[in-house]
């Protein structure tokens, strides 16, 4: 059996107890990392998908979209019933913006921001957002 070709993640989606305490988070942070359009859509009893102005329990993050790869996409999905867990998503990002993404993060009301304890060799901040998801900014060349 051949193996077949990984064509990248296609999108994420994380739950939340409340879309309310992270979508301001999001909306500060995710723009600045590349994923600058934003969409709601609406998740009904059976798990179809709706796409709604007025009602909504998802939003999604979109990157731009562009003429030869997949768009990828974060969404969240308000579940009242969500339990913090230790899932982490980590971003790269340039390593010479690394202290100012920090500074955004922190203004943007993430918490526990703690840095790797070997930042020469992998230059990182560790984070959660309001809802208690962690997130982890790699710094890069």
């Amino acid at each position: 059996m051949s193996v077949p070709e990984f064509l990248g993640f296609d999108h994420i989606d994380c739950r939340v107890r409340s879309l309310a305490a992270v979508e301001s988070f999001y909306d500060d942070v995710l723009p600045v990392l590349g994923l600058t359009e934003k969409r709601y859509a609406y998740v009904d009893a059976n798990g179809e998908w709706h796409r709604e102005f007025d009602t909504y329990n998802v939003v999604e993050y979109y990157e731009p979209e562009h003429p030869t790869k997949p768009r990828r996409f974060i969404g969240f999905v308000e579940d009242p019933l969500h339990r913090k867990n230790d899932t982490r998503i980590a971003f790269r990002v340039p390593f010479a913006r690394l202290h100012e993404l920090a500074a955004l993060v922190e203004r943007a009301g993430g918490e526990q921001l703690e840095w790797s304890d070997d930042m020469e060799r992998y230059p990182a901040l560790f984070c959660e957002d309001p809802a208690g998801t962690k997130l982890e900014l790699i710094g890069r060349a």
